[in-house]
């Protein structure tokens, strides 16, 4: 946990795109890898079985979400401030959005599907091999390299439709 931890949240807060959930869905990874320890191959990515077991609860999750009314919450319930500490999902993603990728392409990043938002993450953002990413995802290369070329066009559409909604 203490080695694997923050980039496990990390992900799958990138996944949730907040901070409940995404803490979550790290709690839950860590359950499932104490209580499945004895399945994992030595020698092998850790990171990458603990994205794959992520990746798995939050398709599941999806999944019983599908069809729920999901409200949101009123401004009134806006986070409070944290005594001068930030929040852990402020850090490490926000952090890098206002640095690195820029409120276009973080809003274009949103409107994707997951499959197409986590295909994206891990190949750009997280850098794994296609055979990586294959492994975490339990598809072909063939589909992630489908997936990848598709989610890139569609980002670079909404990226450059909200650029000229800038101007």
């Amino acid at each position: 946990m203490t080695q694997y931890g923050k980039a496990t949240y990390n992900f799958a807060f990138r996944l949730t795109g907040n901070e409940a959930d995404a803490r979550d869905l790290t709690q839950d990874a860590f359950i499932r890898v104490y209580r499945a320890w004895r399945s994992f191959v030595p020698g092998t990515s850790f990171l990458s079985w603990i994205y794959r077991i992520v990746t798995n609860l939050h398709r599941d999750e999806l999944r019983r979400r599908k069809g729920r009314y999901q409200e949101e919450l009123p401004e009134d319930n806006a986070p409070q401030e944290f005594g001068g500490q930030r929040p852990l999902a402020v850090t490490p993603i926000d952090d890098y959005v206002e640095r690195q990728v820029g409120e276009p392409l973080s809003k274009a990043l949103a409107q994707l599907s997951p499959d197409q938002r986590q295909v994206v993450i891990l190949a750009d953002i997280e850098e794994y091999s296609y055979q990586e990413i294959a492994d975490i995802m339990g598809c072909s290369i063939g589909t992630v390299r489908s997936r990848l070329h598709r989610a890139r066009a569609l980002l670079r559409r909404l990226v450059e439709r909200a650029q000229h909604q800038e101007r």
